[in-house]
């Protein structure tokens, strides 16, 4: 037949082109998209850094005080000089936790030396990079769900500083501030989360392997990115549409899904 007797959500009796029947399940599927990918947004640092582009925040940090994992999605512009995303300080501890692109650094109370990694992010590419820790642990280090070796065993023992200031986009050389331009990040970040636990290779692998359109759940969340979204943000800090939600409403839109 030439069309589809549709009775619902229509009124009975009318008949639709096949066309346009098609179309309206695009549309309803279009919804049902939109409700389960992250409804969020990406946050571009300028190519250009500067000591202007940074969000602060003073997070309850209290859940991670013997444990953490900070997991991120980024987007690095630049990989030929140190450039940190994820800086937070407290009193001259001001490199307690410090996480870049290139290189981690983690400087907890029994912990005062640089320590780098062998991975190296690459400009222009999207990875998901964590650091996780608990007492009696050493820290440690993926890319994509790979653990990366450590030029030194690190942060064994000891504990959180609490009532820090955390510092997205800049690295803190005193608490709140001593930005250096040269140190700050450039490039995207998506979905920061840190979690009130050090997370197996198991659960980074989980979170890594569902997508950057997956949501995360909040249950072990000690500070969300929805919430960094919230914070005040300084200087040239863009907030994106999240790409992967555009090109799944491009695709339905195309016929190509």
């Amino acid at each position: 037949s030439s069309g589809i007797n549709a009775e619902w959500p229509l009124r009975p009796g009318i008949t639709f082109p096949r066309q346009e029947m098609a179309i309206l399940l695009k549309v309803l599927l279009l919804q049902v998209t939109l409700v389960f990918v992250t409804p969020s947004e990406i946050l571009r640092f300028p190519n250009v850094t500067s000591v202007n582009d940074y969000i602060a925040l003073k997070p309850d940090f209290s859940s991670i005080k013997s444990g953490f994992t900070v997991c991120s999605w980024v987007k690095s512009s630049s990989s030929d000089r140190d450039s940190f995303y994820f800086s937070y300080a407290k009193g001259s501890a001001h490199n307690t936790i410090l996480v870049g692109s290139s290189r981690t650094h983690c400087l907890l109370s029994k912990c005062q030396d640089r320590y780098a990694f062998s991975n190296i992010l690459l400009p222009g590419n999207w990875y998901y990079q964590c650091i996780s820790w608990k007492s009696g642990d050493k820290l440690r280090h993926y890319i994509n769900a790979v653990e990366g070796s450590l030029k030194n065993s690190v942060a064994v023992g000891g504990s959180m500083t609490l009532g820090g200031t955390l510092v997205i986009g800049q690295d803190q050389d005193t608490e709140g501030g001593g930005f250096v331009a040269n140190q700050a990040y450039s490039g995207d970040l998506y979905e920061l989360n840190v979690f009130k636990k050090q997370l197996s290779l198991a659960e980074i692998s989980e979170l890594y392997f569902k997508g950057r359109c997956a949501s995360v759940d909040q249950e072990n969340v000690a500070l969300s990115w929805s919430q960094i979204l919230s914070g005040a943000r300084h200087g040239n800090i863009k907030a994106l549409h999240n790409e992967c939600v555009a090109a799944d409403v491009s695709a339905l839109l195309s016929g190509s899904c």
